[in-house]
């Protein structure tokens, strides 16, 4: 995730920047994980999910809430920035499987004490690191177009009836968003339209029964697909 133009960001959410080196962070202090909300949890672990921005938490909470006590839940979430997001999973589910995916090596150092998180390094956009997904999250690059790659990449990994969920879709239309990335992308990449086309093409697929999407629900700078289960 990227600060918002002309803003520095707060001390918790350089936890969940990827514009800063990775810093495996652990709080000091010991919550009730079994007890705690997911904002709760994000709070705690310091990703911007939660009420630091986001608060995406109150949506995912609706969506997972079901699955915090499956057996056997498999969460692959594509960017790891700080790690803080895969913790508060870790932690949230009872019982899962965590993988992170990340183009930067740096990161394959963090969350080594949580034996339920595994990191793995490469292009979420070109190659898909697990399989059999209940959950699948996009809170890499949010470039138009890599949203759509990863999209199309990763799409069959999911499990029928898991859920893929795109994150801060603002940056798809916010003209200083490029300026703030640490790499360089081709301008085009960054093109909303790359976006847009997906997404009503699935729509027209949905509406003639030829697509595996269930439904797509759209949230503030969020959505989420359900495949068909």
């Amino acid at each position: 995730m990227t600060a918002t133009a002309g803003q520095a960001p707060s001390a918790d959410r350089i936890y969940s920047l990827d514009t800063t080196p990775p810093v495996d962070y652990e709080p000091s202090e010991v919550i009730d994980y079994a007890r705690a909300s997911l904002t709760e949890l994000a709070d705690h672990f310091k990703t911007d999910k939660g009420s630091i921005k986001h608060r995406y938490t109150e949506v995912y909470e609706k969506y997972l809430g079901p699955l915090r006590q499956k057996p056997g839940v498999k969460l692959l979430e594509i960017g790891v920035a700080c790690g803080s997001s895969l913790k508060t999973w870790s932690r949230y589910f009872s019982d899962a499987e965590i993988i992170g995916a990340d183009i930067r090596p740096d990161c394959s150092q963090l969350c080594r004490s949580y034996p339920n998180i595994r990191i793995e390094i490469g292009n979420a956009t070109q190659q898909t690191f697990a399989r059999d997904c209940d959950v699948i999250i996009d809170d890499g690059s949010h470039v138009s177009a890599d949203i759509v790659d990863a999209l199309r990449v990763n799409w069959p990994a999911l499990k029928p009836g898991g859920l893929y969920v795109i994150e801060d879709l603002k940056c798809t239309h916010n003209p200083a968003y490029p300026k703030l990335l640490p790499f360089k992308i081709e301008p085009d990449r960054f093109d909303r339209r790359h976006f847009i086309s997906f997404i009503n093409n699935v729509l027209m697929q949905m509406d003639w029964r030829q697509s595996d999407v269930e439904f797509v629900h759209f949230y503030r700078e969020m959505a989420i697909l359900r495949k068909m289960g």
